[in-house]
């Protein structure tokens, strides 16, 4: 099993999205310490764990996934027991976490792992766990580690689909363009100048680079660029 390669999704972009709202919770926490450190591991495991653990339902099971499934999860509880057991109360941002999990495992079963609902349930996952975090840091509740990525995530989710999925449906790229369009406006209005300049940067990509031809991987990499620019936005 030590010379076996592990099963990782090959899903780059979405594990970049995954970190965001827990690298923007511990940068405007202004601390580091190690229950931050543990819980980001676990987190890490918790994420890996996910996709070798659908994989047993969406598609025939095998001991490998299983294999893995079961490793990464073991080693994500033993890096939350600790947290845990100091801060039991950070357990109760796994409740809305539950009926998430629900969702994505109904899909997982319909295979259908690409749809929007299924999407949304992951995009609201990965704000919980920022709120999460930023909790750990500052015993503080605030949503605003839930609602400024998952509106970011969502509008990047019509983006990505209407270059693969739904590359032949129109309106995923005008839902696309439009959802960026009137976020940048909304921040603007608001004197977030740093997200306006952010969502300017994401609708010219949305507009500028379905016109370039570039295969799903030179996307999913150019995706990296949009998200840390839209992280130091989110730190400035």
């Amino acid at each position: 099993m030590l010379n076996e390669k592990p099963v990782i999704s090959n899903q780059h972009g979405a594990l970049a999205m995954a970190f965001l709202p827990y690298f923007y919770a511990v940068i405007q926490a202004k601390e580091y310490n190690w229950s931050l450190f543990l819980f980001g591991l676990a987190w890490l495991f918790l994420y890996l764990f996910s996709y070798p653990f659908f994989q047993l339902f969406s598609k025939k099971p095998t001991s490998k996934n299983q294999r893995w499934a079961i490793i990464y999860f073991v080693l994500s509880l033993i890096f939350a027991l600790p947290v845990m057991i100091i801060f039991p109360q950070v357990l109760l941002f796994a409740l809305p976490l539950l009926p998430l999990g629900l969702v994505q495992f109904y899909f997982a079963k319909k295979r259908d792992e690409r749809n929007l609902l299924n999407d949304t349930a992951g995009i609201l996952t990965f704000g919980i766990v920022g709120m999460a975090t930023y909790y750990l840091a500052v015993q503080a509740v605030d949503f605003a580690f839930l609602i400024h990525p998952t509106l970011f995530f969502i509008a990047t989710t019509f983006y990505v689909k209407s270059l693969a999925r739904e590359r032949k449906n129109p309106l995923y790229a005008e839902l696309s363009i439009g959802i960026h369009l009137l976020s940048s406006l909304l921040y603007l209005f608001l004197g977030k100048n740093t997200f306006f300049i952010a969502y300017l940067f994401a609708l010219a990509r949305a507009i500028i680079v379905p016109t370039l031809g570039w295969n799903v991987k030179k996307v999913g990499m150019f995706e990296f660029l949009t998200i840390l620019i839209f992280l130091a936005a989110l730190s400035y």
